[in-house]
């Protein structure tokens, strides 16, 4: 479906290319080091105006939080019973950023499922920069909480699905442009925010990279998906592995139970009688294993530690079609989820494991002349910024800066990310993206999902200066 561009009429929304100034393009990984600064005036004052409006922002928090925005193509989802529910946040988002007097677009790529564009415009010859959030949702599990979709405080604890990944993320962005509007800022270039939707599902085409394409590119991009833990606060990550989702089939020959012994001992008549896709599908994933062996020596990264890119089996389903224990199973299908190192492409990956699982079943006879079935179903690219690029640096003195009054310790470089992001989209598009935000990643996708709201004026104080910096 062609993508569709929706201008509000509210804000001042602009006709024409939006958001991106002419002959734009990335900084350069080889820019000097931004020196180190105290901060400024204005970003104190910034400061102080985040915390002056920090409960503002938790009330956006439980206001998002009570809108069903579960991703419609989620595993297991209902689709219809969520339809348009990205849609509706995305709209109370872009009415409490009305209030920042930025003007507010739409892109819409699959129908029903609007993503939010908001600019707050810069005086012309600065850097742009985008703020990235996916507004959508894993499925609901049972909690302690009867209703995931209500927001619940256990102290400075706001418990709820979504508020860790990544709405809290959405309320910092708020809190920082809010900041900056109410301190009189003048910035040389756009800031964006882009609330996306379908990054739970991959869906990259209907989110980020629908709007990269509507027009809407920066000079870079913050993502404050969850990179805190309760021992590691605000991890800024450059870099994440990439993914692939597949499925192996593996095909046998049903029969009776009580013909295994005629199957597989010396005198029964073999492959003949029938093959038990169990037993083929144990060889395949011995086969597996070991290629995942390998990998601990042939998949590396500078960022990454020995054996970080693994092939995890996560299902296996065996039957004739029904769940029936006395017959041979005459199909059996393992679901993986494999990790690999940035510098490496979705296509090598899948020729690798081919190669590797077609070359063991060539070993077999039945298996050579019942040839396994690949289905290659979602693959998330490596994210990958230059850490010693500039906005790399410039995020870093930013997060370390706003961290230091936590007494967490300054990083010295980024660190890998522990799970994908939209970040890999940017990158694709030539636009170097960092990820650091309040979530706790331990949480995310949890039945119990919850933030610590004190995270979020910490996060928005790092937004803030991102934006003061980079854009100035």
């Amino acid at each position: 479906m062609p993508s569709e561009v929706r201008a509000a009429d509210a804000g001042g929304a602009r006709d024409g290319a939006p958001g991106i100034r002419a002959g734009s393009t990335a900084p350069s990984s080889t820019a000097p080091s931004p020196a180190s600064t105290a901060p400024s005036r204005l970003e104190l004052a910034v400061d102080a105006l985040i915390d002056e409006h920090a409960a503002d922002a938790e009330q956006l928090l439980t206001e998002l939080v009570a809108v069903p925005s579960v991703n419609p193509k989620q595993p297991g989802v209902n689709g219809d019973q969520y339809a348009g529910g990205e849609t509706r946040a995305n709209e109370l988002l872009a009415e409490w950023l009305g209030r920042t007097a930025m003007e507010t677009h739409w892109v819409e790529q699959e129908a029903g499922r609007a993503n939010l564009v908001a600019i707050r415009r810069g005086g012309g010859g600065g850097r742009s920069l985008a703020l990235n959030g996916h507004i959508d949702t894993v499925a609901p599990q049972q909690g302690r909480f009867a209703d995931p979709f209500k927001a619940e405080r256990i102290g400075r604890t706001l418990f709820g699905l979504g508020a860790t990944d990544m709405k809290a993320g959405h309320a910092a962005m708020w809190l920082a442009l809010q900041a900056i509007e109410r301190a009189g800022a003048t910035l040389a270039g756009d800031v964006h925010v882009h609330s996306v939707v379908g990054e739970e599902t991959m869906s990259h085409e209907a989110g980020t990279t629908a709007v990269l394409n509507a027009g809407y590119r920066t000079d870079a991009a913050l993502i404050p998906e969850p990179t805190s833990s309760p021992s590691a606060l605000f991890n800024l990550s450059n870099t994440a592995p990439g993914n692939y989702l597949f499925s192996v089939t593996v095909r046998g020959k049903s029969t009776h139970w009580a013909s295994r012994n005629l199957a597989i001992r010396a005198g029964g008549g073999g492959d003949e009688v029938g093959v038990n896709a169990i037993d083929k599908a144990v060889y395949i994933y011995n086969a597996m294993r070991q290629l995942e062996e390998q990998w601990a020596f042939t998949k590396k990264h500078p960022q990454f530690a020995p054996g970080s890119f693994i092939i995890h089996p996560g299902v296996l389903h065996a039957d004739i079609g029904v769940a029936a224990a006395p017959y041979f199973p005459d199909r059996a299908r393992f679901d993986y989820l494999l990790s690999f190192p940035p510098g490496e492409t979705s296509e090598q990956i899948r020729a690798e494991v081919e190669a590797h699982l077609n070359g063991a079943a060539a070993l077999d006879p039945w298996l050579r002349q019942h040839p396994l079935e690949f289905e290659w179903i979602d693959t998330w690219p490596p994210a990958y910024t230059d850490p010693q690029s500039e906005f790399a640096r410039v995020a870093l003195e930013a997060r370390n800066e706003t961290v230091a009054a936590l007494g967490v310790e300054s990083l010295a470089a980024p660190v890998p990310a522990g799970a994908q992001s939209d970040a890999s989209f940017y990158e694709a598009q030539g636009i170097p993206a960092i990820v650091c935000g309040p979530g706790d990643l331990l949480v995310a996708h949890a039945a119990d999902e919850a933030v610590n709201l004190d995270m979020i004026p910490v996060a928005a104080k790092m937004m803030a200066r991102v934006a003061l910096r980079w854009c100035a």
